[in-house]
């Protein structure tokens, strides 16, 4: 079988890393992979790709430019399905069908909660995400949806964007070639009485990161060596560093900015914190747990509350309770984890057996056998 991913870009972010372990398992278990991107000037994942996947560049800036080269891949390599990675792309999609510019059957995996304000997440005008906002009804024109966690399919479905019949349930894979690499014996760079507190993704509003940095300078006052890793980019960085800085904290909170080689980001953590207003189903949990590592999050809609086992594999914290976000975190650091129990929760992330649920869907939609 053809699978053909469509995702915007492959930097940062746990979509794409989720996009690279299905695309490995994808040729693992003998299919070809064409994944097609906007573009590449942000690459941080194409090197984990096996290398029998291809991909192709549109070289379009932005989603607005990509509705042509888009309409023009899909006729040259006659594209019958395709798994589309994110709404606004699907949206796109969406109408180049009822236009009658191209035929393709569409599953669609939406990426993030739907109840976000998009002019707060990207700085789009209020115009344009009252516009976006409205689109999310084409959801229910795919042939399929899959949602990354139960919470996200209950809200589809409560706002009525998609029937139950076309509604797929199936979490993110792992990144095994991330856990893999991610040797937890070595801790280079770290003084011994140092503890360290990760963060990996955006350092956007949704991160809500202001109140990761508050709560670590409690927590500093528990541990005065300790260390807050943020590893990402994004819109807020010039203003976090300016917070940082007023706190006196410059020497303790490090901007790692976008990294490559996150495996040796996991191997010097002692805990990986999440502090955001909302979330998909955040994939640096999942590693962090898949490596056993403890992790300590913000209880927000939607996704931690189906990764952490409270107490076993970390902490789920009062949504926006900054004190509590410190002690919890003062807490992770001060225990002495079962790092095989903390792995063991992490059992339903196995990338082979969610590539296979993956598949189920697309031969589905595909109209080939459903079996796996």
């Amino acid at each position: 079988m053809k699978i053909y991913m469509f995702i915007a870009l492959m930097g940062v972010g746990g979509a794409e890393r989720v996009c690279v372990s299905l695309a490995n398992e994808f040729v693992k278990k003998g299919q070809e992979v064409h994944i097609v991107v906007l573009n590449l000037s942000n690459d941080v994942n194409t090197h984990l790709l096996d290398k029998r996947c291809k991909v192709h560049e549109l070289g379009v800036s932005r989603l607005r430019y990509a509705a042509l080269p888009m309409m023009k891949f899909i006729h040259k390599h006659k594209v019958d399905t395709m798994l589309v990675f994110g709404n606004e792309m699907g949206v796109i999609m969406g109408h180049l069908r009822s236009l009658h510019l191209i035929r393709t059957k569409i599953v669609l995996r939406v990426l993030n909660n739907v109840n976000i304000s998009l002019s707060k997440e990207d700085n789009v005008s209020p115009v344009v995400e009252a516009y976006l906002q409205k689109q999310q009804k084409q959801m229910g024109k795919m042939e399929a949806v899959i949602t990354q966690c139960q919470a996200m399919g209950d809200m589809l479905l409560e706002k009525r964007l998609v029937s139950k019949e076309k509604l797929n349930c199936i979490y993110n894979p792992v990144s095994e070639k991330v856990v893999e690499g991610v040797h937890r014996e070595i801790k280079y760079d770290v003084p011994a009485k140092a503890k360290r507190i990760v963060f990996i993704g955006r350092l956007d509003p949704q991160k809500q990161l202001e109140h990761m940095i508050d709560a670590f300078a409690l927590v500093k006052e528990k541990y005065p060596e300790g260390i807050l890793q943020l590893v990402g980019d994004g819109v807020l960085k010039e203003k976090l560093q300016e917070k940082v800085k007023k706190m006196s904290l410059a020497d303790s909170v490090l901007f790692e900015g976008v990294r490559k080689d996150i495996e040796h980001i996991y191997e010097q953590a002692d805990v990986v914190a999440l502090s955001s207003e909302y979330e998909g189903m955040p994939n640096c949990l999942i590693e962090a747990i898949s490596a056993g590592i403890p992790v300590v999050s913000y209880d927000c809609p939607i996704g931690p509350s189906e990764i952490l086992v409270d107490g076993v594999n970390g902490f789920l914290v009062e949504n926006g309770n900054i004190q509590m976000l410190a002690d919890k975190l003062s807490e992770a650091l001060g225990r002495d984890w079962d790092e095989k129990a903390v792995k063991a929760t992490a059992f339903k992330f196995a990338p082979s057996g969610i590539a296979d649920q993956y598949l189920e869907v697309l031969k589905k939609v595909s109209g080939e056998s459903n079996a796996v």
